[in-house]
């Protein structure tokens, strides 16, 4: 890619951008695995041509930040996702949990354990 080619480039990643966080909210699943796939290509191909933000043209420099912006709007919405996710993991692991006995009598609330989301299943 040729230094000219980067503003389009960079348009180009922060649609994809937004478009792994609607498929994303709308939990379709593949979709955003190939758009990530799709913004992975695309910073390799921006890498080699930007070495520092230093390097960058007042108009490449408005657009990268925004670039930024919207990738970090994403990282805080998959981390919220995945708390939420964990949370109610918990609460239907709470709900389905059952109680036992040790031999001196007193009770035992089994836990559940989480596998899923630990990814040791």
């Amino acid at each position: 890619m040729h230094r000219h080619e980067l503003i389009d480039q960079l348009k180009i990643l922060r649609g994809v951008i937004t478009q792994e966080r609607r498929a994303a909210k709308a939990l379709a699943v593949d979709e955003m695995l190939e758009l990530t796939r799709k913004k992975e290509e695309l910073l390799i191909q921006i890498q080699p041509v930007v070495s520092s933000v230093d390097d960058l043209s007042p108009e490449e420099r408005e657009i990268a930040e925004s670039v930024y912006t919207e990738n970090l709007r994403n990282a805080y919405f998959f981390w919220s996702a995945l708390k939420w996710v964990r949370q109610s993991v918990g609460f239907i692991g709470d709900q389905v949990s059952s109680e036992s006995y040790k031999e001196n009598g007193a009770r035992v609330k089994s836990r559940f354990s989480g596998a899923l989301l630990s990814g040791r299943v």
